[in-house]
C-alpha cells in the first residue's frame, strides 16, 4: 500500500511540473536590482483557469536596508520550480490551474520604475517594469480565461494595490491579499507618515513616480477596500490576522473595521493568534498562504477551505475571530 501512495504521489508531483517553465521578461527595463533580465515562472495546464501569485520578501526603504538583503534577493531566479513550495501554488496546482509567479527581486513593493544608486553603483527599482511584462506576455491568456486568481503575501500583497490597475484589465479578476491589508484605521495611521524620516524614505521607494492611478499619499495605493473598488475590482479575499507586527493604531478600531471589510466582500479571514493560542503563530499572525497555516484549521475551517468555498460560491467564506 504504501507504494502505491509513493507512485501515486511521485505521478502527481511529475504532473504538477512537467509543463513548468522559466520565462524571461522582454522589456530591458524589466530587470530586477542587479540590472539583469527578470525571469517569471510559469506552469501551464490544460485548463483555462490561471492562478498568479505576487511573491513577498520585504522592502528596502533606504540605501542602508538594501544593502542588507540578501544577494539571492536582487537578481533572477534560476530554477523552473521556483516557488513551487508555496502551499497556496501547490492547492491550485492541484485544482489544475495554470499557475504564474512571479519572483520579487526588486525590493520595491512590485510598483517601481526609476533607479536608485547605492554604495555607487545602480540599483533598478523597476518592479513595476516586470509586471507589466507579465502581463503583456500572458495578456491573451489572461483575457480567454474562465478564472483568473491574482494573489500575493506581504510585499506582495502590497504589489496587488500598486498594479491593481492592470489586474482591473481582466472582468472576471478575483484577489487574494495575505498578510497587509490597510483596514480604515491602519490607512489613518499611515496617512500621518509624512515628515522626518519618511521624506527621504519615500523619494528611496517611490521616487514620485508610482504608477499613474497612484495619486496622494502612497498608503492609498496599497490593498484596501477603497482602493480596490475604485478600480471595480469586486471580488477580494483579505487576510489581515491581529498580532502582525503592520498592523497600525487603536486595536478596538482596527478589529472594527477589518470586520467590515471582511462582511463587506463576505470573504476573508482574521484571527487573534495569541489570544486563541495559536502554536508557532504567537506575537505574528504574518503570511499564512505560503506556508502550513495555509492549510491548517482555524475554529474547525482552514484558508484553503475558505478559498475554496469562495471560489464555488458555496459554503462558508469568512472567518474573523477577535
Amino acid at each position: 500500500m504504501r507504494k502505491l501512495l509513493f507512485a501515486a504521489s511521485m505521478i502527481l508531483t511529475a504532473a504538477t511540473s512537467a509543463n513548468a517553465a522559466l520565462i524571461k521578461t522582454k522589456d530591458p527595463a524589466a530587470v530586477c536590482n542587479n540590472g539583469q533580465q527578470a525571469k517569471f515562472v510559469l506552469t501551464e495546464s490544460k485548463s483555462k483557469d490561471w492562478f498568479v501569485l505576487f511573491e513577498g520578501g520585504g522592502v528596502a526603504m533606504t540605501p542602508d536596508q538594501y544593502s542588507s538583503r540578501k544577494k539571492s534577493w536582487k537578481k533572477p531566479v534560476k530554477h523552473k520550480n521556483y516557488g513551487s513550495k508555496f502551499n497556496i501554488v501547490k492547492d491550485f496546482k492541484k485544482k489544475g490551474f495554470n499557475v504564474v509567479v512571479i519572483p520579487y527581486c526588486t525590493s520595491d513593493l512590485h510598483q517601481g520604475s526609476h533607479v536608485n544608486v547605492v554604495a555607487g553603483k545602480k540599483v533598478y527599482f523597476h518592479g513595476r517594469k516586470i509586471v507589466e511584462d507579465v502581463f503583456t506576455q500572458l495578456d491573451a491568456k489572461f483575457k480567454s480565461s474562465d478564472k483568473l486568481i491574482f494573489a500575493g503575501y506581504s510585499a506582495g500583497a502590497i504589489g496587488l494595490g500598486f498594479n491593481s490597475d492592470l489586474i482591473a484589465q481582466y472582468k472576471n479578476s478575483k484577489v487574494i491579499a495575505d498578510s497587509f491589508w490597510l483596514d480604515k484605521e491602519s490607512r489613518k495611521v499611515r496617512m500621518g507618515w509624512t515628515k522626518g524620516p519618511w521624506i527621504e524614505i519615500s523619494e528611496f521607494l517611490f521616487a514620485d513616480n508610482m504608477p499613474k492611478h497612484c495619486k496622494g499619499h502612497w498608503s492609498a495605493c496599497f490593498p484596501q477596500r477603497s482602493k480596490f473598488k475604485s478600480m471595480k475590482i469586486k471580488h477580494v479575499f483579505p487576510i489581515w490576522n491581529i498580532g502582525d507586527p503592520y498592523i497600525k493604531g487603536d486595536d478596538v478600531k482596527v478589529k472594527k473595521s477589518i470586520a467590515s471589510d471582511i462582511k463587506y466582500y463576505d470573504a476573508g479571514f482574521s484571527i487573534d493568534a495569541e489570544r486563541l493560542q495559536v502554536k508557532g503563530f504567537e506575537h505574528w499572525g504574518h503570511v499564512i498562504t505560503a506556508n502550513k497555516h495555509y492549510d491548517q484549521k482555524f475554529d474547525g475551517v482552514s484558508v484553503k477551505m475558505l478559498i475554496e468555498n469562495w471560489l464555488s460560491g458555496d459554503g462558508q467564506t469568512t472567518l474573523v475571530k477577535h
